[in-house]
């Protein structure tokens, strides 16, 4: 690049210079043709270039060298912007721009080939000609290799940045049911490169701590979307017909508690068919995360079918009071400090005295003589099956008052 700018350099022969301007169409397709067949663009790198795209890149390198070696000048900022466009291609379609740099490099090893063999008994060849022709090229493609790295390193911030309010507005028009028609909806998911599953299960994960970090963690599925709804919730879309969904998200958030040793709870909705199912549930995911986390406060995952009953019994509160008054009423006017009432929780969770004991750090005795309060403030023998279901009920429809 540096030899390039040096005023000294001497001009190259007008007349090689005149010979490669007539070989500019053939050189540019033998350049492209090399390109396409040495470089490797595998799936990490995106689809390739169309060859057209990469012929034109050819030509604009062949016309860059020309023009400064014709005028002895180093190319202007406008003539590299043309040579770069290559690297604004591969910044929408790809994570890497080293195949770009790989065919640049490809294509001026083949130009330099035909420019040897156009100086083959050219009158004006010599040894000094041929190094100032060197420094033409290999200068040039040092320039276009430092433009095409700038120019894909902004162009893939700015597609990044469109991509991910893009993939933002569509998760966001699929969980709130703002789109006009699924065929709609597929052109906006195509248009930012996402293939959307026929139906979604819609899985809400609350968490105590920023959720950036659990952004970042996410391991998906393919088809699978995820976006932050507020600092402390994100919202995945789980394909639903995966072959085993609810496993697969409970892992998943087994594996976010794990490793961000991270508070997080998620509500799993239900499957509804097509895309408009999803709005529903993601309604049935917010529900069974709010509601499970106060029932089972140490649980992972909450299935929107699994709470179900409560939500229904909730929608009526001053009948849930009605309810708990009626089968806890008596222990809780006489339970001023909640000791019985741990007692009960414990044994009816644990299933055996010796099991609550542990779990309440009391002696076996302490736990038989509250167990006789019970009996005695309830009416009956808590173990027995159908008063334990009335107080499991009970116990759990207490904590959503």
């Amino acid at each position: 690049m540096g030899a390039m700018a040096t005023r000294s350099i001497p001009r190259l022969p007008s007349s090689l210079l005149e010979e490669l301007a007539r070989r500019r169409p053939g050189l540019a397709r033998h350049m492209a043709r090399a390109v396409v067949t040495l470089v490797r663009w595998d799936d990490s790198t995106g689809a390739p270039p169309r060859r057209e795209a990469i012929e034109r890149a050819c030509e604009a390198g062949i016309d860059l060298f020309l023009a400064t070696a014709r005028e002895g000048r180093p190319a202007t900022h406008r003539e590299l912007r043309e040579v770069a466009q290559l690297g604004i291609l591969q910044a929408r379609s790809s994570h890497s721009v080293e195949p770009v740099l790989a065919a640049y490099r490809i294509a001026a090893r083949v130009a330099w080939n035909a420019i040897l063999r156009a100086w083959r008994d050219h009158p004006d060849a010599n040894p000094e000609a041929l190094v100032v022709t060197a420094n033409y090229v290999f200068g040039a493609l040092d320039q276009v290799a430092a433009q095409v790295t700038r120019t894909y390193v902004h162009a893939r911030e700015q597609h990044l940045l469109r991509g991910v309010r893009a993939r933002t507005r569509l998760l966001h028009s699929l969980i709130s049911d703002t789109f006009d028609t699924e065929l709609a909806v597929q052109k906006q998911a195509l248009a930012v490169n996402v293939q959307l599953a026929p139906s979604y299960l819609a899985l809400v994960v609350k968490s105590d701590d920023p959720v950036e970090g659990i952004l970042g963690a996410l391991e998906l599925p393919p088809r699978a979307l995820a976006d932050a709804t507020d600092p402390h919730t994100v919202v995945v879309l789980w394909p639903a017909d995966r072959p085993a969904p609810a496993e697969e998200v409970l892992g998943l958030l087994t594996d976010l508690r794990r490793r961000l040793r991270a508070r997080v709870r998620g509500g799993l909705g239900g499957d509804h068919p097509g895309l408009r199912g999803i709005s529903r549930s993601y309604l049935e995911a917010q529900q069974a995360v709010e509601v499970g986390r106060k029932l089972w406060p140490e649980a992972l995952l909450y299935h929107h079918d699994e709470i179900a009953p409560y939500l229904l019994l909730a929608q009526n509160p001053m009948v849930v009071e009605r309810y708990v008054d009626h089968v806890l009423g008596p222990l809780m006017r006489a339970d001023a400090r909640g000791a019985l009432l741990e007692t009960l929780e414990a044994v009816l969770t644990r299933g055996t005295v010796k099991d609550a004991a542990a779990a309440l750090r009391l002696h076996r005795h302490t736990v038989l003589y509250r167990m006789d309060k019970l009996r005695e403030l309830l009416g009956g023998d808590p173990s027995e099956p159908q008063r334990r279901q009335r107080l499991q009920l009970a116990l759990d429809l207490r904590r959503l008052l």
